[in-house]
């Protein structure tokens, strides 16, 4: 009995310490070819839509290059289209790069700690007081007549 108490403890264990390294992903959407280099590390973007799940939080930098051949596939060249630098939290993060290689990043508030961007840990700034609108949208606490 107490080995399988033990084992299923560890079980539990390891499962929680699963849950807690959850590394956010990174999902970057293009509407052209690029090259894509993040940290250093260089991704194509051939599908139109690239998920990037090995970056831990903290800062990171993005550079977009235009791959145009001239000719012969040996001979490329590619053009710095964008670049730019991002802070990595706990929420997931999607980078769109438009067709002209505009840079657009933007951070999922509703990650999956369900706080749905509520980042007051608790504590409210109403004082008590709740917002009570009447029918025509305006507060009826503060109203003058």
């Amino acid at each position: 009995m107490k080995k399988i108490f033990t084992m299923f403890l560890g079980l539990a264990l390891t499962a929680a310490a699963f849950a807690a390294d959850r590394k956010p992903d990174v999902t970057i959407i293009s509407a052209k070819k690029y090259e894509i280099v993040v940290d250093g590390r260089t991704y194509y973007s051939n599908n139109r839509m690239l998920n990037i799940d090995n970056l831990r939080n903290g800062r990171h930098s993005i550079q977009v290059y235009d791959m145009s051949n001239r000719g012969f596939s040996i001979f490329q060249r590619k053009r710095l289209v964008a670049s730019k630098s991002f802070q990595l939290r706990d929420n997931d993060v999607r980078i769109t790069i438009s067709q002209f290689g505009q840079l657009t990043i933007t951070e999922d508030r509703f990650g999956r700690d369900d706080r749905y961007g509520n980042d007051n840990r608790g504590w409210d700034d109403h004082n008590g007081r709740d917002q009570q609108d009447d029918h025509s949208g305006r507060n009826s606490r503060n109203r003058n007549f």
